[in-house]
């Protein structure tokens, strides 16, 4: 087994023949069924799992040894980097489709998204000052606020026909296609208004003047539609059903969400071009050799992170994939960050994310749950998870959450609960991403889990207030 490209390279032949060598020892040692060869299969397999960084470091080495303007992950290499699979040395599920798996794409989203061979790309790019790479399963950031723009028309076209279907079929002295167009006009304003966005808080006078004119506008339609529901939800005759009250309402609250998505990602384009710059610039006097120990050294630092989600789930820690298993489809699991953001928007209210723009969600080797890497900024997802996609995707939103919360607008009424005032603040912090994360899979679809303290404290830090 060789990688293409590096066919006639001798360092790469020589890590991956060691791999190679480490597997076929390792499956002998399992066939037997011993105790004594399980017990030695297992040591086998720890030196298996440190060949995965050689290996790593031997095919970036062969790449960047040419100082490309960019490094390029061939099919195989990706497979390696961001699953730890080689056909014929590691094994997958019989239904793993590999050419499924390298054509997938993720649909645009507030979160940045990459694999962890797009971050090593990225990583390069800005040590050389090159152009950043397009993440493989992603989009530019333009792309993805083009893209969000397009969910929000979209999003107030359908709840716009379903209000008229209800204005139809309610008689009403509403103008209501004059009130939608308010609502479809001035909803960015209002939202910057909300958002204290730099537009409105640094703006000139005549600046915050316009705008919050149109956010009173915008209210003001708000409420007469609120009103005209209200008032077809108790006709006598024929009472507007409660159900389609709650359509709209979830209709009307997913192009607001989408507002915030797109706010949020347009300030983050001065924020990870700081990021990129203070990269640049300290890299910028570096001669060529030690541009390539710079990318190592990024990447040994990673490679403390990556470990984490295996640890926080009590699992093995290695990057190779697991005997017969079957890992996420990115767009998938990425719908799933879609669906949970909507459910707790303010999670990007926080200082960090001010400081630092909106956490990147990286899809990375190995299993375990979802954590925070706090060093980058950046939500790790591991390519297999335990306990499922929702359990993993939630349990790292939970670590940023807590982790993110410096002004304790979680952490002290989470402290508060009779339950949790003698725990330590470890303990403290994974009963937070347990409970946080039944919050998202769980009660916020309508299961009743929590203990009652605690439900009733989630619900005080988590329910959108009304907005003044």
């Amino acid at each position: 087994m060789t990688f293409k490209r590096w066919k006639d390279v001798p360092e790469v032949n020589e890590a991956l023949g060691k791999l190679e060598d480490y597997s076929r020892k390792y499956n002998q040692l399992l066939a037997t069924g011993s105790n004594d060869d399980k017990a030695a299969a297992q040591k086998i397999w720890v030196n298996m799992s440190s060949s995965y960084w050689e290996v790593l470091f031997a095919i970036v080495d062969a790449q960047t040894k040419t100082n490309p303007a960019k490094l390029t992950f061939d099919p195989e290499e990706r497979l390696f980097i961001d699953l730890g699979y080689i056909p014929g040395i590691l094994t997958l599920s019989k239904t793993f489709d590999p050419k499924q798996y390298l054509e997938t794409k993720c649909k645009a989203d507030i979160f940045p998204v990459m694999t962890f061979s797009d971050y090593i790309a990225e990583c390069w790019g800005m040590i050389t000052g090159n152009e950043i790479p397009t993440p493989v399963i992603g989009m530019s950031l333009a792309d993805r606020i083009n893209a969000l723009n397009e969910q929000l028309f979209d999003a107030q076209g359908v709840r716009n026909n379903f209000l008229n279907e209800i204005a139809d079929a309610y008689p009403t002295n509403l103008n209501v296609r004059q009130t939608l167009q308010i609502l479809n006009e001035f909803l960015m304003s209002a939202t910057k208004v909300n958002m204290r966005v730099p537009e409105y808080r640094e703006g000139d006078e005549a600046t915050r003047q316009k705008l919050a004119q149109q956010r009173k506008a915008y209210m003001d339609a708000e409420k007469a539609i609120l009103l005209f529901m209200s008032s077809a939800r108790k006709n006598e005759a024929n009472p507007l059903p409660l159900p389609k009250l709650e359509k709209f309402a979830a209709l009307h609250e997913n192009t607001k969400v989408l507002a915030k998505k797109i706010l949020y990602s347009q300030i983050d384009k001065i924020k990870i071009a700081r990021r990129v710059k203070k990269i640049t610039d300290n890299c910028a006097s570096m001669s060529d050799a030690m541009k390539r120990n710079e990318l190592k050294a990024m990447l040994v630092k990673k490679r403390e992170y990556l470990t984490v989600p295996a640890k926080n789930a009590r699992c093995d820690t290695s990057l190779l994939c697991q005997a017969e298993a079957t890992p996420i489809d990115y767009a998938k699991d990425y719908e799933i960050f879609r669906e949970f953001t909507g459910m707790d928007i303010e999670m990007f209210n926080v200082p960090r994310v001010r400081m630092y723009g909106i956490p990147r969600v990286m899809f990375v080797p190995g299993q375990g749950l979802g954590t925070y890497d706090w060093s980058d900024h950046t939500l790790l997802v591991p390519a297999f998870p335990v306990g499922g996609n929702d359990k993993s995707v939630s349990y790292a939103l939970a670590t940023f959450r807590w982790d993110s919360d410096e002004d304790r607008k979680l952490k002290t009424p989470y402290e508060g609960i009779k339950e949790n005032k003698k725990k330590s603040l470890l303990a403290m912090a994974t009963s937070f991403y347990k409970d946080y994360s039944i919050w998202l899979t769980k009660e916020k679809r309508g299961y009743r889990l929590l203990p009652r303290d605690t439900h009733k404290v989630f619900v005080g830090m988590f329910t959108n207030k009304p907005e003044e």
